[in-house]
C-alpha cells in the first residue's frame, strides 16, 4: 500500500454495502455506506482535477466536523492534492493566513457565516481560485454550492471514468498527503507536512491497539484540523469502523447514549470536565447518595490499585466491588453508552486522581504521546501494558531517546517531512540522521514507559532559581470539579500565582447547594463563599507540593478562557502569553507587596 488513496479504495472494495458513518438528521441517525462515500469523494475530486488543480498543489477545508468535511479530505486526496485543514473558530485574519501560507487553491468552506470571515482578505489571496460551500450557498456569494461542484465532477466523470483512478496512482508515498496547522500557543501557526508515507507508518504502528470486536463504532466530535481527529478518520477507514459524526456538541451526552461507541478518543478535558461534573452532582445530593458513592468510590479504587499492581482482588474486595459497580460504576458507564471498553486521550496530562476513577469504573483511559510533527501518537499505554501518569511505551517502529538538557527527541516513518515556509526552524528542529526534538520534557523508565514533565518553553524558573513544571500544578487543581482551568505564573518572579477559571455548568448548582441565592456568574466569582472554597482547593493542592512550588497568592476571573477571545487553542489549552498579556494588571497586583 503506498498512499492513503490505495488504502480507502480497499475498504470500499471489501465493504461496498456496509454502514461507513452515521448523520443524524431530523433525530434519526441515517447510514452512509462506504460505496456512497467512494462515489461522491470520486465526484469531489474530478471536479478538483478538472477545476486545473495540479498534484501537490493545496485544497484547504474550513468547518465543523461533518460528512462533508471527510468527503473534501478525501476527495483533495484522490485528486492528488494536499489536504489543509482550519479549525472553524479562527478569525478571518487567522484563516487568510493559513489559505495564503498554505498557497490554496481551492477553499471548501462551511456556510455564508464562515465565508463572512474570508470575504474581506479576498483581494489578498489571488491564488484562491475558488471557494465551495456545503450549506447554504445562493447567487451573488463568491461560492459555488457543494451540490453544483460535484455536478461538475459527475460530468468530469462522464467525459473520462479514469481520471480519478489515473491520477490516484500517481500518488508517491513521499508525497506530502494533508498539513496540519499547529494551534500557535506561542506564536503563528505552523504548517506541519505529513506524507502519505508517515500516515500509514502512524496507521500501522497504532494497530497495536486492535479491537476486533464485530461492530465497532465510535464518535466524530473533534475538529478534524487537528491531527489526532484527522489520524482517528483515517484509522477508521482503515479498520472498516463505523463513525457517528456529533450534530452538536452540547448534546454530546445524549448522541453517545444512542450510538453506544465501543472506544473513545478524546482530549483531556473532556475527561476533566466529566469528572469535575460527576463530583458536583455528588456533592448537590442528599446526604445518603454522597455516602454510597464516596464508599464506592474508595472500594473501586482500592481495587484499581490491587489491579495497577497485578494482583487479584482478594474475595472481600471483588464482593464488595461488585456492589459498588451495581450501585454506582455502572452508572459512570452508561453515561458513555455503556459499551467503552477504554478511551484513549493525548494532548496533555491527565491527573491521576481521575485516570484512577475511571479506572474504577471499569473504563481504563490509554494515554498516549505526540504530537502533529509525529503523526499523532509516538508513544502510547495499552490495556496490557499501561502506568498511570505515564503515557506508555515507544510504538513499533519508534525510537525514543532523551537528549542531554531533557528534552525527548523521536525517530521514525512517523515524523514529518517538515514545516512549511520554515527552512531555518527545520534545521533547528531536525537532526541530519532523521531525529525530531519534540520541545518537551521527559524521561524514560527501566521499563520503557514515557514520563511527560513539562513543556521546555513553558519551564518556570523562578527568581530564586528554581524550575517548576506549571501544568503539573494546573492539573491537580483542575481534579476540583469548580475549577474550569487554572494558568500558574511565575517567571522570574518570587514566588507562584495562578489565575483561576470557574466553571460555568458546576458553578450555579454548587452556589445553590451553599445557600447562595441565584446570581449571575460574574458575581458568583467574587462571592466570599466561592472564593474560600477556591482557597481550600488551592490550599490542598499545595500540601502535595514542594515549598518553591506551591501557590502563594491567586485571582478568579470574572469569566471562562474562550476560544474565540484567543485564551484558549482550538484544542483548549491555554494560551498562555494571550492570557498572561491580558491579565498581567491582575498578576502584578499578587506581587504588589
Amino acid at each position: 500500500m503506498k498512499n492513503l488513496v490505495e488504502m480507502f479504495k480497499q475498504r470500499c472494495t471489501r465493504d461496498p454495502d456496509k454502514t461507513a458513518f452515521l448523520v443524524k438528521k431530523n433525530g434519526k441517525w441515517n447510514p452512509v455506506t462506504w460505496s456512497e462515500v467512494d462515489e461522491k469523494t470520486d465526484k469531489i475530486a474530478a471536479a478538483l482535477i478538472n477545476s486545473g488543480l495540479k498534484s501537490g498543489e493545496s485544497v484547504a477545508i474550513l468547518g465543523n466536523t461533518r460528512l462533508e468535511w471527510t468527503l473534501s479530505d478525501v476527495g483533495v486526496l484522490k485528486s492528488g492534492g494536499v489536504s489543509i485543514g482550519i479549525y472553524q473558530t479562527l478569525s478571518g485574519d487567522q484563516s487568510a493566513y493559513i489559505l495564503k501560507d498554505s498557497n490554496s487553491k481551492i477553499l471548501f468552506i462551511e456556510n455564508p457565516t464562515q465565508l463572512e470571515k474570508i470575504n474581506p482578505h479576498l483581494a489578498d489571496l489571488p491564488d484562491l481560485r475558488q471557494i465551495v460551500m456545503w450549506d447554504g450557498c445562493s447567487e451573488g456569494m463568491n461560492a459555488i454550492s457543494m451540490e453544483e461542484f460535484m455536478r461538475h465532477g459527475a460530468q468530469s466523470l462522464d467525459t473520462d471514468s479514469e481520471i480519478v483512478g489515473k491520477t490516484s496512482l500517481q500518488i508517491q508515498p513521499s508525497d506530502v498527503a494533508v498539513i496540519i496547522y499547529t494551534s500557535g500557543t506561542t506564536g503563528p501557526p505552523k504548517g506541519v507536512c505529513l506524507t502519505h508515507k508517515n500516515l500509514l507508518a502512524e496507521l500501522k504502528t497504532i494497530d497495536l491497539i486492535e479491537d476486533r470486536d464485530v461492530g465497532n463504532i465510535m464518535m466524530f466530535f473533534l475538529p478534524l484540523s487537528h491531527v489526532g481527529e484527522r489520524v482517528a478518520q483515517y484509522m477508521r477507514i482503515r479498520r472498516g469502523i463505523q463513525g457517528a459524526y456529533v450534530d452538536d456538541i452540547t448534546k454530546i451526552l445524549d448522541d453517545i447514549r444512542e450510538i453506544r461507541p465501543t472506544f473513545f478518543g478524546s482530549v483531556p478535558r473532556i475527561f476533566e470536565k466529566a469528572y469535575a461534573r460527576i463530583r458536583s452532582e455528588v456533592n448537590t445530593a442528599p446526604p445518603i447518595k454522597q455516602k454510597i458513592f464516596s464508599w464506592a468510590e474508595g472500594v473501586g479504587r482500592a481495587a484499581s490499585r490491587k489491579i495497577q499492581d497485578g494482583q487479584q482482588l482478594p474475595l472481600g474486595l471483588k464482593m464488595k466491588y461488585a456492589l459498588a459497580d451495581r450501585l454506582v460504576f455502572s452508572k459512570v458507564r452508561d453515561v458513555f453508552g455503556g459499551r467503552v471498553r477504554y478511551f484513549l486521550s493525548s494532548a496533555a496530562p491527565i491527573a491521576v486522581e481521575i485516570l484512577e476513577f475511571f479506572h474504577a469504573c471499569g473504563m481504563v483511559i490509554l494515554e498516549g504521546y505526540g504530537q502533529s510533527e509525529v503523526s499523532c501518537f509516538c508513544t502510547l499505554c495499552t490495556p496490557e501494558a499501561y502506568r498511570f501518569g505515564s503515557v506508555g511505551k515507544a510504538l513499533p517502529g519508534v525510537s525514543l531517546k532523551i537528549a542531554e538538557d531533557g528534552e525527548i527527541m523521536v525517530k521514525g516513518d512517523i515524523v514529518f517531512q517538515g514545516y512549511l515556509n520554515q527552512p531555518d526552524l527545520n534545521r533547528q528542529t531536525l537532526t541530519d540522521d532523521g531525529w525530531i526534538f519534540t520541545g518537551d520534557i521527559g524521561e524514560i523508565d527501566k521499563d520503557g514507559f514515557l514520563w511527560v514533565t513539562g513543556r521546555k518553553k513553558d519551564i518556570i524558573i523562578t527568581s530564586g532559581g528554581k524550575n517548576v513544571t506549571p501544568s503539573n500544578i494546573e492539573n491537580l487543581l483542575l481534579s476540583h470539579p469548580l475549577i474550569e482551568y487554572a494558568m500558574v505564573h511565575g517567571d522570574r518572579r518570587k514566588y507562584l500565582t495562578a489565575l483561576i477559571s470557574l466553571s460555568p455548568d458546576n458553578l450555579p448548582a454548587w452556589s445553590q447547594s451553599k445557600g447562595i441565592e441565584n446570581s449571575d456568574y460574574e458575581t458568583l466569582t467574587r462571592h466570599a463563599t466561592v472564593n474560600k472554597e477556591i482557597q481550600a482547593a488551592v490550599d490542598s493542592v499545595n500540601k502535595r507540593l514542594a515549598n518553591f512550588e506551591t501557590i502563594k497568592k491567586f485571582v478568579i476571573i470574572p469569566k471562562t478562557f474562550e476560544v474565540e477571545s484567543g485564551e484558549l487553542t482550538p484544542t483548549m489549552k491555554v494560551r498562555r502569553r494571550v492570557v498572561e498579556e491580558k491579565y498581567m494588571v491582575q498578576l502584578d497586583g499578587l506581587y504588589a507587596d
